[in-house]
């Protein structure tokens, strides 16, 4: 039986058929295409990013150098409210160790130790620049770990100092003012009695003690004092190096 003969006829062309066609002439072209399609965003996103970084750096500038400048004013103000408060403790010290024994008291010197030792030096910390990288969220372009630890630690320090001065004022206020007031005349115009009784008042427990409360809370604030005056120099000295 003879053979059919093969079919010379063309398969139909198809849409795929088409796309594989094109695909495989021009798959140079499209490939690079897609190669420069992808480079692009990836410049793009990479500028965008240089341009973030940039906009941190300088804001992170702007607020090392806001926060260098009000930790170094609180560090002179720091200095004088100590020296201020040495000499209160001093003052007090030579207060309690009056007693009617004492020889040559004079009472105008006594009246002048008792004004100053009730003097209420206050340390009130420059914060603006921190309290805003607070309320900004902005803590995140300050690099450095060890930075943001310390400056943590400071105004939480600060916290401490305002809550013992604030005890100091009541107690003053409520305890220790009133019986001052009661008992010595500080304005310079003591009654002749006043002068000649007033050398045994010192020997009095409440006076004693009126004493040892103002000390007492003004040691504890120099100590307070001397920490804070640490942790700022060393925050300064973290931010310095980052200074442009």
């Amino acid at each position: 039986m003879a053979k059919k003969p093969a079919s010379t006829e063309s398969k139909p062309v198809t849409s795929l058929t088409k796309l594989y066609n094109l695909l495989r002439e021009k798959w140079p072209e499209y490939v690079l295409e897609v190669i420069v399609i992808i480079f692009s965003i990836t410049i793009s996103f990479a500028v965008d990013e240089w341009k973030d970084g940039k906009q941190k750096q300088e804001l992170e500038q702007v607020y090392l150098k806001g926060l260098y400048s009000d930790i170094r004013t609180d560090l002179n103000q720091l200095k004088e409210v100590m020296d201020e408060t040495r000499q209160i403790i001093q003052r007090t010290q030579k207060l309690s160790e009056l007693n009617p024994q004492t020889p040559k008291a004079d009472y105008t010197q006594f009246a002048d130790n008792i004004r100053f030792s009730f003097k209420r030096p206050r340390f009130i910390a420059e914060d603006a620049t921190f309290s805003d990288l607070k309320s900004t969220g902005n803590m995140q372009v300050i690099r450095s770990f060890p930075l943001k630890n310390s400056l943590f630690d400071y105004y939480k320090q600060y916290e401490t100092i305002v809550q013992v001065e604030t005890a100091e004022l009541e107690t003053t206020n409520a305890i220790i003012g009133p019986y001052i007031l009661r008992r010595f005349s500080l304005a310079g115009k003591a009654s002749e009695a006043q002068k000649t009784n007033w050398i045994a008042i010192t020997g009095e427990a409440e006076f004693q003690n009126a004493l040892l409360i103002r000390r007492s809370t003004r040691e504890e604030l120099l100590r307070d004092y001397q920490q804070s005056l640490k942790l700022g120099n060393e925050i300064l000295a973290l931010i310095k190096p980052k200074l442009n």
